[in-house]
């Protein structure tokens, strides 16, 4: 057809926006989503963009989750092991590994996003979060060489895996070269 513009014609999936999405994010960054930009990495119309994510809030936040879904498959082996430690030291290199294909974007999550935003963020950042956590939870539990006593009405499991979840993430965020205080104040607490 003559005069139109070389958009599909074949109806885009979710999938294939978020692909577009996560390039955009990729290339330039999360500040640099939008619908538009979205449409056009995917060939489709703006309108197609708005069938599967009704704001901009709702595409951001879905290629986060996405971006960490991404992230914590790669990094899923960890789970298995029993040494909390070397869990810990291992997902901190998996995570930033994993991160690193997204400029700014462990930073930008950690913040926050606009102010609309923070609510939607907040929730996605909470889920993806959530079974690290539970898992953390589990290798911790696994591990034979805490001592009997590490935890208590004072220190839960819960509670340190927390300390320990938000240390970390706030070390990826700073870009720390690594995370041998984290694991230093882990090996004094728990052995």
């Amino acid at each position: 057809m003559k005069g139109r513009s070389a958009m599909n014609k074949v109806i885009t999936s979710r999938e294939e926006l978020l692909a577009a999405s996560k390039s955009i994010a990729a290339s330039q960054g999360l500040a640099a989503l939008n619908m538009r930009a979205v449409a056009a990495a995917a060939n489709v119309a703006v309108g197609s963009v708005y069938n599967y994510f009704p704001s901009k809030a709702e595409l951001v936040t879905a290629t986060v989750q996405d971006i960490w879904r991404g992230i914590f498959h790669a990094a899923g082996g960890y789970a298995q092991a029993g040494d909390f430690c070397a869990c810990v030291e291992w997902l901190f290199v998996s995570i930033r590994a994993g991160a690193a294909e997204y400029p700014d974007f462990l930073r930008a999550h950690m913040s926050g996003f606009a102010a609309q935003d923070r609510k939607k963020a907040r929730q996605a950042m909470e889920e993806a979060f959530g079974h690290m956590r539970v898992s953390l939870e589990q290798v911790l539990e696994r591990d034979e060489k805490v001592r009997p006593d590490a935890f208590g009405e004072e220190l839960t499991r819960q509670q340190f895996v927390a300390f320990v979840f938000s240390s970390l993430m706030a070390g990826l965020a700073r870009e720390d070269a690594d995370c041998a205080v984290l694991l230093a104040v882990i090996r004094r607490v728990l052995y």
